[in-house]
């Protein structure tokens, strides 16, 4: 028995050292572990600090972007309203809300707009404020969201300066033409005084004074043109507009060409016809074409001259001649100031016609072939009563 007890103690105490070399093991192997669990808590903690800098610094950087850009925006020199997708003001800038005021914001633009701008003339993206500034209006769609930004540019200066280059050219051209037109008058002129002269002879049989007179007639008449057009060309298209009948306007210039070859060809209009024109400065036109028709066709051949009211309100005077025609360069010419083909041209007929309609809101075109003629017509929208609205009235 003794010896068995014994053996079974000396069995036991290698497997005592073996759990201790185990737990021993066990340790060290957690104390490596703990360690390597603490490095990589500090190169985590580096990439976390790191990672959180450059997240403070890119956030930084976006803060004073935005703060940049609501600075530029805000200084921007012209007035900038941001709308929605049911175009809404969503945002304006410092001159938006110098210009329009500080309750801009969820107004409808639509509503702003007509409150605000009033057009100016016939260019649709120009209006006037009411604080007398012109202002040039863009919009465009925001890129990669809904809703529109606008942008109203003060062009009050720059349009300034556009008049008065306008106004300096037309110093410029105006001294031309009166070098031009000193010349041209002078021709005329010495014949006139000529003809007066052969006048107050005692000598000339009734004849010779008709002769005479009508030659002397003929020259002031030249003279007269001239000055009219250079005063109707200084009008830069301001002429006073009054109601004038239709007959009357066509007895004027019937009696000018009395006894001309001009044909008149009346269109169907009653007597009550009235047209809302510039009487002298229309008659003036029309006179310019017909003369220019009868120079182009010679002693041979009639002017056609045909008047008629087209589309209830449309004025229509057509002049025909059979003359030699003009070229295609010649007709992309013929209505610019001081252009002219004749020896005694002034060059202002044409440009001073196309004055006088574009101040009745008309347009003017030239047809025309080489050696068959030319063709101008003329439409104007100042027929403001017939004989067919006085009778709906009545």
């Amino acid at each position: 028995m003794n010896i068995v007890v014994t053996s079974s103690k000396q069995h036991k105490k290698p497997s005592l050292e073996e759990a201790f070399q185990a737990f021993n093991q066990v340790s060290q192997h957690l104390t490596d572990s703990y360690q390597q669990l603490e490095q990589q808590v500090v190169v985590l903690s580096e990439a976390l600090k790191q990672s959180n800098s450059e997240k403070i610094q890119y956030l930084s950087d976006k803060d004073a972007l935005a703060s940049q850009l609501e600075g530029l925006i805000e200084a921007i020199p012209g007035a900038l309203i941001v709308l929605d997708e049911q175009q809404k003001i969503v945002k304006v800038n410092a001159c938006a809300r110098h210009w329009f005021g500080n309750s801009l914001l969820g107004q409808q633009w639509s509503q702003l707009r007509s409150s605000i701008l009033t057009y100016q003339g016939e260019r649709t993206e120009q209006f006037v404020l009411h604080n007398g500034k012109t202002v040039a209006l863009s919009m465009k769609a925001l890129s990669g969201q809904s809703g529109q930004v606008v942008l109203l540019s003060d062009i009050t200066h720059q349009q300034e300066l556009t008049q008065q280059l306008e106004h300096k050219k037309k110093l410029a051209d105006m001294g031309q033409f009166s070098a031009s037109l000193a010349h041209q008058i002078r021709t005329p002129l010495a014949s006139a005084l000529l003809y007066a002269s052969q006048l107050s002879s005692d000598t000339l049989n009734a004849e010779a004074q008709q002769k005479f007179s009508t030659k002397l007639l003929d020259r002031l008449r030249v003279l007269n043109s001239q000055v009219t057009d250079m005063l109707n060309y200084s009008h830069s298209g301001d002429f006073v507009k009054q109601p004038n009948k239709l007959t009357a306007f066509v007895h004027t210039l019937k009696d000018l060409y009395h006894g001309k070859k001009v044909y008149f060809d009346m269109g169907d209009f009653s007597e009550a016809t009235t047209i809302h024109i510039s009487h002298d400065a229309l008659i003036g036109a029309i006179s310019n074409l017909l003369d220019n028709a009868l120079e182009a066709s010679g002693s041979n051949n009639d002017v056609l001259c045909s008047i008629q009211v087209i589309e209830d309100n449309n004025l229509k005077i057509v002049v025909k001649d059979q003359g030699r025609g003009l070229s295609l360069e010649q007709q992309e010419k013929i209505f610019k100031p001081f252009y002219t083909d004749k020896t005694n041209g002034t060059g202002l007929g044409l440009a001073v016609v196309s004055n006088v309609v574009n101040a009745h809101k008309g347009r003017v075109k030239c047809e025309s072939n080489i050696g068959v003629g030319t063709t101008m017509e003329v439409q104007l929208p100042v027929v403001i009563s017939t004989h067919e609205n006085n009778a709906e009235r009545s």
